[in-house]
C-alpha cells in the first residue's frame, strides 16, 4: 500500500437506538430496477438474464442432501470486491440508461443489510470501507485475507447445512433455457433442476433511497414467478428461498422470529415481495413449506407475544450511519471538478473506515490517502472503472 500523508484523524461516534423506539423513521421509498447481469458457470459476467430461474415448487419428500458430493463451488479466496456491481453501472451508463443518484452509497444489498440489522445483533461485529468517488460513496466490507480464512474455516463445519440450503433452490426453480447446459440425469429425483454450482448467480441492482439518502444496491435473487424463458417480469414476480429446520419447540421457534429480521430485511431492500421458507428435519428430507409477504413480516413479529425485533430502529440506525458517512466521506471526493485527460495519473482515493461494535454502535474514522493497494484504487475499486468515472466528468 502506498499512503499518502494523512490528515487529521477524525472519530466520530455512533449509539445504537433503544431497541424498542417506535418514533416514525425516515421511509424507505420503492426500488425501481436499474440493470441486471448473471454470473455464469465459469464466474464470468454477462450483461442479461441468462443466469434467471424461474419458480416451481420442491416436492415435499425431496432429500436436501442430494447432489452434494457433485456441486461446484466458487472459489472463495478471489475477493470480486464490488466489481460486478462497477461493470453494471458503467454497462448501462454508456448505453445512456440512467443509473444511480449522485449524493448517495452504491454497494451490495448484504452491506446495507448488515447496517440495518446491527441494532439487534448482540455478538457480530463488522468494519467497511467508505470512498468517495464522482459524486457518490462505494462501500464494501472491509475484509482482509487473515478474516477471510477463518470465517471459511469456521463455516467449513457448516457445509452440509449450506448445501441443503442450495439443494433447495435446485429443487424449487427451472433455469433459463439457454442456461440448461446438460438434461436431467435419470437417476436424479423428481424436481432437481441440475448440480449446485455456487459460482452462477442472478444479480439485480436497483435505485432506491431511505430518507434523502439515495441508494444504488446491488443483490443476488433467486428466481422470479413466471413461465420459463420469459422475460424478467420486474421486482414484483422476484422471490427469495430460504431453508430451516423443522420447528418442534419455543427456543427454535424464537431463533426462526429472529432469522426472520434478515430475511426481511434483505428482501425489503430490494423490492422482492415474497420469500418462501422449506422447513427440513434434521437428516435433510423436506417436510414442509411456508410462504412469507415480505410487507407483512413486521407486522406477524409484531403480533407475538414479546417482539424481538421492531423494523424502526433497523430503519433509523440504518439512515443515521449513512448519513454520518455522507456528511464526511462525501466532501473527499478526489475527482477533479474538470475531469482526467488520458495521461493524468490517478488521485490518490480518501479511504474511510466505520465498524460496528454489538450492542454500543458504530464508529467512523478516516484512514487516510491511498494511491494502490493490491492493485485496487484505494484497496477496492478498478482503476479502469476509476478512470472511466473521472473521465466522463
Amino acid at each position: 500500500m502506498r499512503a499518502l500523508p494523512r490528515r487529521p484523524q477524525i472519530n466520530t461516534f455512533l449509539p445504537l437506538p433503544a431497541r424498542g423506539l417506535s418514533a416514525p423513521p425516515p421511509e424507505y421509498h420503492q426500488p425501481t430496477i436499474i440493470s441486471t447481469y448473471s454470473h455464469l458457470a465459469d464466474r464470468s459476467i454477462v450483461h442479461d438474464d441468462t443466469s434467471m430461474s424461474y419458480y416451481r415448487p420442491a416436492p415435499l419428500g425431496v432429500d436436501l442432501n442430494h447432489g452434494f458430493e457433485t456441486k461446484i463451488e466458487r472459489d472463495e479466496t478471489v475477493d470480486e470486491h464490488l466489481d460486478g456491481l462497477c461493470a453494471a453501472l458503467q454497462h448501462v451508463h454508456e448505453r445512456g440508461i440512467k443509473g444511480e443518484r449522485r449524493g448517495g452509497i452504491i454497494t451490495w444489498r448484504g452491506m446495507i443489510t448488515r447496517i440495518m440489522t446491527a441494532p439487534f445483533e448482540d455478538r457480530e461485529g463488522w468494519e467497511m470501507t467508505a470512498i468517495a468517488l464522482d459524486g457518490s460513496i462505494y462501500i464494501e466490507l472491509h475484509d482482509p485475507p487473515e478474516i477471510r480464512a477463518k470465517r471459511r474455516k469456521d463455516q467449513s463445519s457448516w457445509a452440509w447445512q449450506s448445501y441443503m440450503g442450495y439443494a433447495y433452490e435446485a429443487f424449487s426453480t427451472v433455469p433459463y433455457p439457454s442456461a440448461q447446459d446438460s438434461a436431467r440425469e435419470e437417476e436424479d429425483p423428481e424436481g432437481w433442476s441440475g448440480d449446485v454450482n455456487t459460482n452462477v448467480q442472478w444479480c439485480n441492482v436497483i435505485r432506491s433511497s431511505i430518507g434523502d439518502v439515495p441508494l444504488c444496491l446491488g443483490g443476488e435473487v433467486d428466481c422470479v414467478r413466471g413461465t420459463p424463458g420469459d422475460p424478467h417480469p420486474g421486482l414484483g414476480a422476484c422471490m427469495e428461498l430460504k431453508t430451516n429446520k423443522v420447528i418442534y419447540n419455543e427456543k427454535q421457534e424464537f431463533v426462526f422470529h429472529k432469522k426472520l429480521l434478515k430475511h426481511w430485511a434483505q428482501s425489503w431492500l430490494l423490492g422482492i415481495p415474497t420469500i418462501e421458507v422449506g422447513f427440513r428435519d434434521d437428516a435433510g428430507i423436506l417436510k414442509s413449506q411456508r410462504e412469507f409477504e415480505t410487507i407483512k413480516i413486521p407486522r406477524f413479529i409484531a403480533s407475538l407475544p414479546n417482539p424481538i425485533w421492531h423494523p424502526a430502529p433497523a430503519h433509523h440506525f440504518l439512515y443515521s450511519v449513512l448519513d454520518l458517512v455522507l456528511k464526511h466521506v462525501l466532501p473527499t471526493d478526489p475527482a477533479p471538478p474538470q475531469g482526467l485527460t488520458q495521461d493524468e495519473p490517478l488521485p490518490p482515493a480518501d479511504v474511510w473506515r466505520f465498524s460496528f461494535v454489538p450492542r454500543r454502535g458504530c464508529e467512523l474514522y478516516h484512514v487516510g490517502h491511498v494511491e494502490s493497494e493490491d492493485g485496487r484504487w484505494g484497496g477496492v475499486l478498478p482503476p479502469d472503472y476509476v478512470r472511466w468515472r473521472m473521465r466522463k466528468r
